[in-house]
């Protein structure tokens, strides 16, 4: 019997409306179930709020992606949830392509040229403490005119970049609620989210440290160490940052502790008194507080705060400190 040509016309169409209603997980001639297709999590990413310090002392606020970090320690490969973590202190990293041209402007640096010798010290000069682990071993080289022109740009990164950025640890310190942990993480970068720019990959060499935006004042408690008398041990390491578990000064007859400036102090006043003179504890009152040793000013100021009376002073080399509030 002649099939119909409107028959033939129908046929596709019958075959393509079979194939829509065929059950999504049928079962072939070998009997056993395919597998269904996956449907990918409309489920928003968890996220952890971080406020991130770059290594110009810029800081910014965003969001870490990552579920967990790899820390490779002495005692083994540890994966560390992000919800867990209170402060990162990063290790010192350079990526390949800045250490490449660190190392090449150090090659050119006893160049025939004196035009191409000079460009390279200036271009040293602008990598800062990216550059200085490799400028410090190049004061060591064989060649003189080398060796000059390292220490040269070493000495620049000195007189502008704190002491406390050229401290360069090798490894990550991970701090948690009730642990800090040393080793080195293994991610190159953090998927992290930001409000202006969306999702974006940020390089580990490009941060100095991390915090929780939800970190509480026990973090500072944990990470605190009982306060000297004074601060001279600091002498010109401008930059570096302290926190310190400190008791308020308390008065007693007869006696003055020693408090030179206002707001800035030198490195050589009482502590504990000058916590007192700057409001941040009472008299016997225990608080955590952080502290940063600056240059010294021309002239340091007297004032009468809290009962307690600070002395002015005149130049004073060794250095100075400013209580950090937040």
């Amino acid at each position: 019997m002649p099939i119909s040509r409107n028959l033939i016309r129908l046929f596709p169409v019958a075959c393509l409306v079979a194939l829509l209603n065929a059950p999504t997980n049928p079962t072939w001639a070998g009997g056993s179930p395919q597998p269904s297709p996956i449907v990918e999590s409309t489920k928003a990413r968890p996220s952890v709020e971080v406020e991130v310090k770059y290594i110009d002392d810029s800081t910014m606020k965003l969001k870490l992606l990552d579920d967990k970090l790899e820390l490779v320690t002495k005692y083994g490969i540890l994966q560390v949830a992000v919800s867990d973590i209170r402060r990162i202190e990063f290790a010192h990293r350079v990526s390949a392509e800045t250490a490449e041209k660190v190392i090449l402007a150090i090659a050119r640096l006893n160049h025939a040229d004196f035009k191409i010798r000079e460009s390279a010290t200036e271009e040293l000069k602008g990598m800062r403490e990216r550059a200085y682990p490799f400028v410090l071993k190049a004061i060591k080289h064989d060649d003189p005119e080398t060796g000059r022109r390292a220490e040269e740009v070493a000495k620049y990164i000195q007189m502008r970049v704190p002491a406390a950025n050229l401290e360069f640890r090798e490894n990550d310190i991970v701090h948690t609620e009730d642990s800090k942990i040393t080793g080195r993480l293994t991610a190159e970068v953090l998927r992290v989210s930001t409000f202006q720019f969306g999702e974006q990959s940020l390089k580990l060499a490009d941060i100095r440290s991390l915090r929780a935006v939800n970190a509480t004042a026990n973090d500072e408690v944990i990470a605190a160490t009982p306060a000297p008398g004074n601060l001279t041990m600091y002498q010109q390491q401008w930059g570096k940052e302290l926190v310190f578990s400190v008791t308020g000064f308390t008065p007693a007859p007869g006696v003055n502790p020693n408090v030179w400036g206002t707001d800035i102090y030198t490195l050589d006043s009482n502590l504990a008194a000058a916590v007192v003179h700057a409001g941040l504890a009472k008299p016997g009152e225990t608080v955590v507080v952080r502290v940063r040793i600056v240059q010294s000013p021309p002239q340091f100021v007297s004032s009468f705060r809290n009962n307690v009376n600070s002395t002015a002073y005149g130049p004073y080399p060794a250095g100075a400190f400013e209580f950090v509030r937040r």
